[in-house]
């Protein structure tokens, strides 16, 4: 055997007896659902009704239940039901907390479940004031509040509170100069983040920020606007009051540090239970769950011997450390008297990368996982397609010269310890052969700091080629929406550029001038009125453009009344953000879809774009890893990711290492119909193996009577590495085959 996947397909069938017997589940999915589900106003799938059931269970013991279903199973239908059985005929009050463009869809979804409910949105930190007025009296029936978190959060005004005085300070060169910096009020220091380097203004006014020497504020209230945050005031105030919180898309309160995280602490912390609904808990670090454990669920965390601030230990025993060790030669060290000195430095950061123990110590007591496929069976096929599309001459040539010119500079400032550059290289290889036909600022760096002590080194000025030209690209778009419309489906694009360069603008005008009626969904458009907006102009047009994060939480990009149906999905520009890809792309895979379903990725072949979509695809087989399918390249992802996309993309450039966008992709499991070959493939050996046959790796025949003995289960032993040769298209798609196959006999045994 060569791999895990081998193994379990040989022996799994006996490991989960195994587990079965010794593990006692809180639920069943071969008993009875919960009586309550019967009552709903909406009849659940069954799988819905056994997760309804299990969380409700699971309440019972745990003061938080995860519920992490992938996009389109009915998360908020599942949420509501666990409510209406945990609660078991009892009154009560909940809160759900949920992106503002889903207010008014919770509502609607609350009434359509619920028998003799109330529902009000909590619009602003008056009306939150005002439940303290019930806060005396019980409540009579189900009554459901919901509130925006971007509400949620909202308080005073504040501004940056520093001093300006002139301090002496170390440039990024090692050169120390005299000039006039941002102070702590409190003790007089120079602002500087962790790693030394000194924090400009625009930074301290994204958030409040406190000194990393004696913590104290660097921030001070406005006197402006005097108000409560609604989360501050429910839980000073309002504590106990509900008895139930739901948060809505948990994965976007990873952070540590938020407003918005915090108004989630502060909001688990005065609910009596908490059920946490996603579909993308993890984006390839430790770190993005430690947080939300500790705020919604802190029992297993703190048992552990962990507290609040070990960031950098967690990642230790579940994720993954970077250490970079700095030394001095001799020469440049410290003079003695007689000698000379050295010194060094050592510098820990927190990387992407998990390991397996997190999923069963911390996730799998407390979670219920659902997949897309167990919830309806009869979903229509979804084919995911990576479209390589080849530069044209003149644009490939401006692209050669961009990278090879931002390629050596990167190379010279790493060798000197300066990484300021690889932002900017990536960025620049990612989008520019998309917009080549704009101008470009110079690409360059600073030479010392920013605040007028360096001079600007220009790198490279890109080429502006002809913006009259229909760039593959574009042409790529245009016949495959041209084509969508001839079949009678609606198109949806993602596109990541959205003001600058014109991107947009030039996509739509290129679509228009071609007949084809067009939609442009804006940033300006209110989150609450998004919604109506889709329902509103979705019926009159063949294609959409918008960013991906308009739309990525919560929407539906199809209406059950035929309305409109946005069931080609084409990702023209993908970006590096692994949750925004993941729930963008199942917009319209989801309950109910009646058309079979298409996400399309088109990518420059031999660019950064190509790079983007191999380490996407290992990515998201790391995510599933933690989200509960798993597979021997998942596991492995998720163990051994090298770092955050856009350094990986810039070390695999200086390194000319590159992965296949196909195989990447193939082993998520996700690809549903990416590769015709393999659907044909799998055909031909369905009819050679029927599912009755044994399976050929298993010596033992299949039987339709069970076995007297089990056979011996065999130690997994891990082969020794050793090279593989090139895996073409049709090899590729016989081992799908071959996986599927397996998959399809063990089922049948």
């Amino acid at each position: 055997m060569q791999s895990l996947d081998e193994y379990l397909d040989a022996y799994g069938g006996h490991l989960a007896k195994k587990c079965r017997d010794r593990l006692r589940p809180l639920h069943d999915p071969q008993g009875e659902p919960h009586p309550r589900v019967k009552e709903l106003l909406r009849t659940p799938f069954p799988a819905q009704a056994h997760v309804i059931t299990g969380a409700a269970k699971l309440l019972e013991r745990n003061k938080t239940a995860f519920l992490i279903c992938e996009m389109g199973t009915g998360k908020s239908l599942m949420g509501i039901g666990t409510v209406h059985a945990h609660a078991n005929g009892k009154p009560y009050r909940v809160l759900v907390f949920c992106p503002g463009q889903l207010v008014g869809k919770w509502q609607r979804e609350i009434r359509e479940t619920l028998p003799g409910v109330t529902t009000e949105a909590i619009t602003n930190w008056k009306e939150a004031v005002a439940l303290l007025d019930k806060k005396s009296t019980a409540s009579m029936c189900g009554e459901w509040y919901v509130i925006a978190r971007d509400r949620a959060k909202l308080g005073a005004k504040w501004k940056p509170a520093v001093v300006r005085a002139r301090r002496r300070v170390k440039t990024e060169s090692g050169l120390k100069v005299t000039r006039e910096v941002s102070t702590c009020p409190t003790c007089g220091r120079a602002v500087a983040d962790d790693d030394g380097m000194l924090l400009p203004l625009e930074v301290l006014e994204r958030k409040p920020t406190y000194c990393s020497k004696c913590q104290g504020p660097l921030w001070t209230f406005t006197g402006e606007l005097r108000r409560w945050a609604p989360a501050t005031f429910i839980h000073k105030k309002l504590k106990g009051f509900f008895d139930y919180l739901i948060c809505d898309e948990l994965h976007e309160e990873k952070s540590q540090t938020s407003a918005q995280a915090n108004a989630l602490g502060s909001l688990a912390a005065a609910c009596k239970r908490t059920i946490a609904l996603t579909g993308t808990l993890l984006g390839g670090y430790s770190e993005h769950v430690r947080p939300l454990l500790f705020r919604l669920s802190p029992r297993s965390v703190v048992q552990e011997g962990f507290d609040w601030s070990d960031a950098m230990k967690f990642a230790e025993r579940y994720g993954r450390i970077k250490t970079v060790i700095r030394e001095k030669e001799a020469g440049d060290g410290p003079r003695n008297r007689q000698s000379k000195g050295s010194s060094s430095s050592k510098t820990r950061s927190i990387e992407p990368g998990i390991l397996p123990g997190l999923f069963g110590n911390h996730l799998l007591d407390k979670a219920v996982f659902l997949q897309l496929e167990q919830v309806a069976t009869r979903l229509p096929k979804l084919q995911e397609e990576l479209v390589p599309v080849a530069m044209e001459g003149a644009q490939a040539q401006a692209y050669k010269d961009l990278e090879e010119d931002m390629l050596a500079a990167v190379r010279t400032l790493v060798q000197r310890g300066n990484r300021q550059l690889l932002g900017s290289m990536v960025n620049s290889l990612l989008y520019y052969e998309d917009t080549c036909y704009a101008a470009w600022d110079p690409l360059g760096y600073y030479e010392g700091d920013r605040d007028g002590e360096g001079a600007f080194i220009t790198v490279h000025v890109p080429t502006k080629l002809s913006a009259d030209t229909i760039y593959p690209k574009e042409q790529a778009l245009l016949d495959l929406v041209r084509k969508e419309k001839q079949a009678g489906r609606q198109c949806w694009v993602y596109v990541q550029i959205t003001e600058k360069h014109g991107l947009l603008e030039r996509l739509r005008s290129l679509l228009d001038r071609h007949g084809l009626k067009v939609g442009v969904l804006k940033a300006n458009v209110e989150l609450a009125k998004r919604e109506e907006w889709i329902a509103k102009n979705g019926k009159d047009v063949d294609v959409v453009l918008s960013h991906p994060k308009l739309v990525e939480t919560g929407l539906d990009l199809f209406d059950k009344g035929g309305n409109h149906n946005f069931c080609t999905l084409i990702f023209y520009q993908t970006g590096y953000n692994l949750f925004t890809l993941r729930q963008a792309s199942r917009r319209s895979w989801r309950i109910g879809q009646e058309k079979e379903c298409k996400v399309v990725y088109l990518y420059y072949a031999g660019t950064m774009q190509e790079r983007a979509m191999g380490l996407m695809g290992r990515k998201l087989a790391a995510a599933e890893a933690i989200d509960g399918k798993f597979s021997t390249e998942g596991l492995a992802a998720a163990a051994e990711d090298e770092g955050s996309l856009a350094m990986i993309m810039a070390k695999n450039l200086m390194d000319k290492l590159d992965e296949d966008p196909a195989l990447a992709w193939a082993k998520t499991g996700a690809t549903q119909g990416a590769i015709e070959e393999s659907e044909e493939a799998m055909k031909k050996l369905v009819k050679k193996f029927p599912k009755n046959a044994a399976k050929p790796e298993v010596t033992r025949a299949a039987k339709a009577e069970p076995v007297a003995k089990e056979p011996e289960i065999l130690p997994f032993v891990k082969p020794e590495p050793k090279a593989e040769p090139q895996v073409g298209m049709s090899n590729l798609a016989a081992r799908l085959a071959k996986i599927r196959l397996g998959r399809q006999l063990m089922a049948a045994k």
